[in-house]
């Protein structure tokens, strides 16, 4: 084996951090929080619904970019990769919403998906117009968090402590810096909590 065969061994921190950034990847939190939502308040195909339109589908988009070597890797690190990928999901998005709108869903899920669409919007002004590669990691997490805290019960505000969890492992992995996962909490808790406070 020559010198440059050898590879350093992840070390357990590594690994414990890896590990949280995928656990706490944008599209897992959306899919899990929208089936929890829509069985909440008896509603499982429309979180089903809006599990698709907020994680299956840009999950997907992702995918696609990465096969056509548009995208380098799944978390989207590279902030020039950005810019397309969120226009594709705001209009996914806005279109979730009409079809939730238009056929009567739970307002509930309506709200839901609106808060994402808000949060993602304010995200996507800091990260294409200002070019500063705001966290969405931690910019869902926490925006769900409160969210569901208004939702369902003030005990979704732990999340944060979840939250923290994963802007130390996107700060510890290189991907951003501490004001950036800070920054992507704050806003992501304001623009979607307020948002689905005034709409439900």
């Amino acid at each position: 084996m020559t010198g440059t065969d050898v590879r350093a061994p992840r070390s357990t921190v590594d690994r414990v951090a890896r590990a949280l950034t995928e656990i706490g990847a944008p599209w897992v939190i959306n899919i899990v929080t929208s089936v929890i939502l829509g069985a909440a308040i008896g509603a499982p195909e429309w979180g089903a619904f809006v599990a698709v339109c907020a994680g299956v589908v840009p999950m997907g988009v992702i995918l696609i970019g990465m096969r056509r070597s548009r995208i380098g890797d799944h978390h989207v690190t590279k902030i020039n990769e950005r810019h397309l990928l969120i226009a594709v999901l705001l209009l996914v998005t806005i279109g979730g919403l009409v079809t939730l709108v238009v056929t009567d869903a739970p307002q509930q899920m309506a709200g839901f998906m609106a808060a994402g669409l808000i949060a993602l919007a304010v995200a996507a002004i800091i990260t294409s117009i200002f070019r500063w590669k705001v966290s969405f990691h931690t910019g869902v997490a926490a925006g769900v968090s409160v969210v569901l805290a208004i939702a369902l019960s003030l005990w979704w505000l732990l999340g944060w402590a979840f939250t923290v969890l994963i802007g130390w492992s996107r700060v510890h992995l290189g991907d951003h810096t501490r004001g950036q996962v800070i920054v992507g909490a704050l806003l992501g808790a304001i623009a979607a909590g307020l948002s689905y406070a005034m709409i439900v």
